[in-house]
């Protein structure tokens, strides 16, 4: 922090404090939150905890529940369920770079990319 200890810090010790002009080279001490108080990995942004989720052709994400595969398929009129084919895809950043260009074309991008239609 700074030297004469105004309340700005920096991670740099060369870094100079924007009141006094000082060096910011006083070290203080970081108490880190504790384990229990941080919040997982996988409970930050939209995907919470252990939920699967399905992206549309449009690219909306919806998790995914017997209901919603329900509804689904009733939405699509979909009468033989052992036609369906899961589909497990790689994305690097062609394929990323592919499914950025088919959105801004497309409402079917999914399909687009990787059933080229």
């Amino acid at each position: 922090m700074c030297s004469s200890y105004h309340l700005n810090v920096a991670d740099d010790p060369k870094a100079v404090c924007p009141e006094c002009r000082r060096y910011m080279s006083t070290a203080i001490p970081y108490i880190a939150r504790t384990v229990a108080d941080n919040k997982s990995s996988d409970e930050r942004g939209y995907v919470k905890g252990v939920v699967t989720y399905m992206v549309m052709d449009d690219l909306i994400v919806r998790p995914m529940s017997t209901i919603s595969s329900i509804t689904l398929l009733n939405k699509f009129n979909v009468k033989e369920v052992g036609l369906l084919e899961e589909r497990v895809v790689n994305v690097d950043m062609a394929e990323g770079l592919k499914l950025l260009s088919a959105s801004l074309h497309s409402i079917t991008v999914l399909s687009s990319v990787f059933l080229g239609k």
